[in-house]
């Protein structure tokens, strides 16, 4: 039997794949809900850390500045902020090396607002971000002022660095949810087998019963469902099944002896005819030559009347009277020997 076969005569698992097929379709649109919904949440959650890391570094730097004029004050010196300090202390900071942790292939820029090459992309005095297409290549620009400077730190990344972390949420997602669904479909299998196990007992044995094995046990039910309920009226079937075939054979038993009187009887009667037949045959046969003689003698009597003397005369009556007593004695053989047969 093929595999096909094997699934088209199998109640149990055309109902495993049903399920089965079920499942895997609606945790294939969970697992792309879950992703894209994932995926929106790594990009925002990516966007923020990178602008709260930018506002830090910013916020450290401008706190680091105030302090450097304040002591320049102190000191009757003028601190003279540009774009060398920031960068000096962004590397102090090792600002860039943290932010390259989540983004490995950011590059921190200082500029001025107002002449910076990003100026079309940089607007207000907040921290913002712009996903754009730049040198042909997709990158996502972040930029925060310092303070109230007129500087910027502008952190530059290409989009694969938020993707990647897509990607790699997408394979574990993707293999725990592979893994989540062949678990689950083994557990629904050995669940679906397990209910329907009483179904393939009972179909082993209908068919059984059927090929006439009437006393092929069924195990009993303790379930009141469907199947519990099948299994009952089975058993019961299979008991009203053998209490009629028994009195089918005990009819069959009577109608044989019956039929063995009847031809019993039947070979006595035909004996009986046989011999009947042989019997008169035999009579026929005893009778036919008293009958010649005396037809022999009338003929003499009838011809030669008138010269046959009396000695003759008597002669010829007498074997007349012999021959019809015979026939007589015969007549009446006839009828008692069948009678008393």
């Amino acid at each position: 039997m093929t595999p096909l076969q094997k699934i088209r005569t199998s109640f149990s698992t055309q109902l495993s794949l049903w399920v089965a097929g079920f499942v895997l379709i609606i945790s294939t649109i969970v697992i792309i809900l879950l992703g894209r919904f994932s995926e929106d949440v790594i990009r925002d959650e990516t966007i923020d850390s990178t602008l709260q890391a930018l506002e830090n570094t910013a916020l450290r730097i401008d706190n680091s500045l105030r302090q450097s004029e304040i002591t320049a004050r102190m000191e009757n010196q003028r601190l003279r902020v540009n774009r060398s300090r920031i960068e000096q202390l962004i590397e102090e900071n090792n600002s860039l090396e943290k932010l390259r942790q989540s983004l490995p292939n950011a590059q921190l820029f200082v500029t001025r607002r107002d002449s910076s090459q990003f100026d079309f992309y940089i607007t207000g005095g907040a921290s913002s971000y712009r996903q754009l297409m730049y040198d042909e290549h997709e990158i996502f620009l972040f930029s925060q002022p310092v303070g109230e400077r007129q500087y910027c730190i502008v952190a530059v990344c290409p989009a694969e660095d938020i993707s990647s972390k897509f990607s790699r949420m997408h394979q574990t997602l993707l293999l725990w949810g592979i893994g989540g669904i062949l678990v689950l479909l083994v557990v629904l299998y050995l669940i679906i087998a397990r209910h329907l196990r009483p179904l393939h007992q009972l179909a082993d044995a209908a068919q059984s019963i059927a090929s006439g094995n009437l006393d092929t046990p069924i195990p009993d039910s303790h379930h009141e469902h469907e199947s519990g309920r099948l299994q009952s009226g089975l058993k019961k079937m299979q008991r009203s099944l053998r209490a009629y075939m028994e009195e089918m054979q005990q009819k069959q038993t009577t109608l044989s002896h019956q039929n063995a009187e009847l031809q019993a009887a039947y070979g006595e009667a035909q004996a009986y005819e046989e011999m009947k037949t042989t019997f008169l045959t035999k009579m026929t046969a005893k009778m036919a030559a008293p009958v010649e003689q005396m037809c022999r003698n009338t003929d003499e009597i009838y011809r030669n009347y008138a010269s046959l003397s009396k000695a003759d005369m008597n002669a010829l009556q007498t074997d007349i009277m012999n021959d019809t007593n015979t026939i007589v004695e015969l007549l009446d053989q006839l009828i008692k020997e069948p009678t008393e047969a």
